[in-house]
């Protein structure tokens, strides 16, 4: 082969291979569903304050006395102990202020402790709110209800958005007269937070027939979704 000859043919080859593919014809769908799910925690919180006039080790162990009596009452509602914790603890003076403002004036040492409890009994929350209050806590910080685990629930929430997803891309398809391929990219969306799904109790204090304050614990629910988004190839 000449040089002429072999240069035109390197030439056609460079030609060819500059040549842009044929563009690829795609179809994105979503596809999203949810599922209701019942809270299976309820994370209550209380605290105990205590203030001593003169003595910070007195204050303290007034407010430690409390929180073993709060322990124990707890415990004894069936709570195990792996689910009763101390979150917090603090020791500090207290002052005021007279003569507007110019002369400060000590009262004493707030002492505060709070305990954290994981009723994992739903039908307990009630009970260990009462146990909590009777036994000296000062202060119900918080009752939340939760789905400790969301991912055992989620799974069933993403089969469901994917078969979704699916049915729209056949039935876009169909319409419009095209022919659906494999799918060329899958993605999801996660949720953000934690990882844990919360809800605060709606906690309300009734006249009971017996004469004393007890609180009512509606758990309600949650509704857990998942959205997923496929591209397909279509012919």
């Amino acid at each position: 082969m000449n040089k002429i000859a072999a240069a035109l043919v390197l030439s056609l080859a460079v030609a060819l291979a500059a040549v842009p593919d044929k563009p690829q014809r795609t179809l994105t769908v979503t596809g999203t569903a949810e599922v209701s799910v019942s809270p299976d925690i309820c994370y209550i919180s209380f605290g105990v304050e205590t203030i001593h006039k003169k003595s910070a080790r007195e204050g303290y162990r007034i407010n430690a006395e409390l929180m073993n009596a709060l322990s124990v009452a707890v415990k004894a509602t069936g709570i195990a102990p792996k689910d009763i914790q101390t979150s917090s603890f603090s020791v500090t003076p207290q002052y005021h202020y007279e003569d507007d403002g110019h002369r400060r004036v000590f009262d004493g040492y707030r002492v505060y402790q709070s305990l954290d409890v994981n009723v994992r009994d739903l039908d307990k929350a009630s009970a260990v709110l009462d146990a909590g209050m009777d036994a000296g806590a000062t202060q119900v910080n918080n009752v939340t209800f939760a789905v400790e685990n969301p991912k055992k629930y989620t799974a069933d929430a993403r089969v469901e958005a994917v078969k979704a997803a699916q049915a729209k891309a056949q039935t876009m398809a169909d319409l419009t007269g095209v022919k659906l391929g494999k799918p060329i990219s899958i993605s999801e969306s996660e949720p953000g937070g934690s990882g844990r799904y919360y809800a605060q109790a709606n906690v309300s204090f009734d006249r009971a027939a017996g004469g004393e304050d007890t609180p009512s614990l509606q758990p309600g629910e949650f509704k857990l979704t998942r959205t997923v988004y496929i591209t397909y190839e279509i012919e």
